[in-house]
């Protein structure tokens, strides 16, 4: 919060007030540009849609906190690094939790693969769960050269449409140019012949 009436003092060293409508901030998190990184904002919606300032509400979370640093609002909160869903022999590495089945996975890693969204299409299963897979095929991947990389299958079918209209657009007026240079031929034969 911003208290309604705040003291603040300019270039010239005279002291002024200046009023402000309290305005309640929202931290949450949201998708870089490139869609590779997730970060920290401060937001004035509890949608977190709209930044608080153009730096993604890191300006505004400075002047609240009186100087201290949004976290991850330059780096990712998510890591790159891999972990591993096999289940340690060992019953006393995961203190005693998820022993009652037989299986070698993590209870956590599971939980994570029955929540979250599944394209299983291919996979030799009796019920695969499809509803993922046209999600899943307009990702945009950004690989670490910067080049995005779009899921397999995907077309611009507006770029496909303008190539064939330009294609066939060159191919009539190279036609009818070559129509018209050949009219201008015969005419040029028919003045000397007149001569």
């Amino acid at each position: 919060h911003n208290p309604p009436h705040t003291t603040v003092q300019d270039n010239n060293n005279n002291r002024r007030k200046l009023e402000q409508d309290e305005v309640e901030y929202f931290v949450g998190a949201y998708c870089s540009e490139s869609g590779s990184a997730i970060h920290l904002g401060v937001f004035t919606d509890d949608t977190c849609s709209q930044f608080a300032d153009e730096n993604g509400g890191a300006s505004t979370y400075m002047s609240l906190t009186y100087g201290k640093t949004l976290p991850y609002a330059d780096t990712t909160m998510i890591g790159t690094e891999c972990m591993s869903c096999k289940e340690p022999a060992d019953a006393n590495q995961n203190n005693e939790n998820d022993q009652a089945d037989e299986d070698e996975v993590k209870e956590s890693c599971e939980q994570l693969y029955e929540q979250s969204g599944k394209c299983e299409y291919g996979l030799n299963i009796q019920y695969p769960n499809n509803y993922g897979c046209n999600f899943m095929e307009g990702i945009k991947i950004v690989r670490k050269n910067g080049t995005i990389v779009s899921g397999p299958g995907s077309k611009n079918t507006a770029a496909s449409v303008f190539i064939g209209l330009f294609a066939c657009s060159f191919v009539l007026l190279g036609g009818y140019a070559y129509y018209l240079k050949t009219k201008l031929d015969r005419a040029k034969v028919n003045l000397v012949s007149e001569e």
